[in-house]
C-alpha cells in the first residue's frame, strides 16, 4: 500500500512538472510551483526528487516517452514507406507545436546532458524505440547503410532544425511547414528504401 501511494505521488509530481514546463517553460518553473500543483508535501517532493536536476531528468524522460510513443504509433499504423516517412515528420512537428516549452527543453539541452538525465528504465525505453525504428526501416528496404544515425538525420534533421529556430522566435505554428518538410524527408530517404510504386 505504501509503495503504491509513493508511486502515485511520484507520478503526480512528474505530471505537475510537465504541466508547469508546458505552460511557462522549464526555466521559469520552480520546485515550489510543482509541489503546489501536485498537492504534495515538501517531504514527499524531496523524497522523490532531491534536487531540481533530478526532477528535470524525470520531466525529460516522461516527455521523451510521450514523443516517441506518438512517432512509434505512426510507424505501427502503416507498412507503406512513403506514408510512414512523411507522417513521422508531420507528427513530430505537431507534437513540438503542442508541447512547445517541453520541446524547447529537449532542443536546447546538450545530448550528453539529456542522456545523463535519464534513469535506466528510460534509457531502455529509448533504446527499444530506436530498435523499432530500425526494424521498420529494414522492412521497407533499408540495407543498414548508411547507419541509423544518418538515416534519422536525413529523416527528421531538417524538421528538428526548423523547430529549433521556430521555438525560439517564430510565433507561427511549427506544423505549418510540415508538408514541405515531410516531402523533403521522403525525397532524401526514398532512394534508400523500397517503394511499392517503383515495383
Amino acid at each position: 500500500m505504501t509503495g503504491s501511494t509513493g508511486s502515485r505521488s511520484r507520478e503526480d509530481i512528474v505530471r505537475a512538472a510537465l504541466a508547469c514546463a508546458n505552460e511557462q517553460g522549464w526555466e521559469s518553473t520552480s520546485l515550489q510551483a510543482v509541489r503546489l500543483r501536485a498537492r504534495v508535501s515538501n517531504g514527499s517532493l524531496f523524497h522523490h526528487f532531491p534536487n531540481r536536476e533530478a526532477l528535470a531528468g524525470a520531466v525529460v524522460a516522461a516527455g521523451l516517452s510521450d514523443h516517441q510513443s506518438v512517432l512509434a504509433a505512426e510507424l505501427r499504423a502503416t507498412t507503406d514507406a512513403h506514408r510512414g516517412v512523411t507522417q513521422v515528420v508531420i507528427r513530430h512537428l505537431q507534437w513540438m507545436q503542442d508541447n512547445r516549452s517541453l520541446a524547447r527543453l529537449f532542443l536546447t539541452t546538450p545530448a550528453t546532458m539529456l542522456r545523463s538525465a535519464l534513469d535506466p528504465a528510460a534509457v531502455a525505453e529509448n533504446q527499444t524505440f530506436f530498435q523499432d525504428v530500425a526494424s521498420w526501416l529494414r522492412k521497407n528496404g533499408w540495407s543498414g547503410s548508411p547507419d541509423l544515425a544518418l538515416m534519422l538525420a536525413l529523416w527528421v534533421g531538417p524538421a528538428q532544425e526548423y523547430a529549433r529556430h521556430g521555438l525560439e522566435s517564430a510565433p507561427e505554428r511549427l506544423d505549418a511547414a510540415a508538408d514541405y518538410l515531410a516531402t523533403g524527408a521522403w525525397r532524401a530517404l526514398h532512394p534508400l528504401l523500397n517503394d511499392p510504386e517503383d515495383q
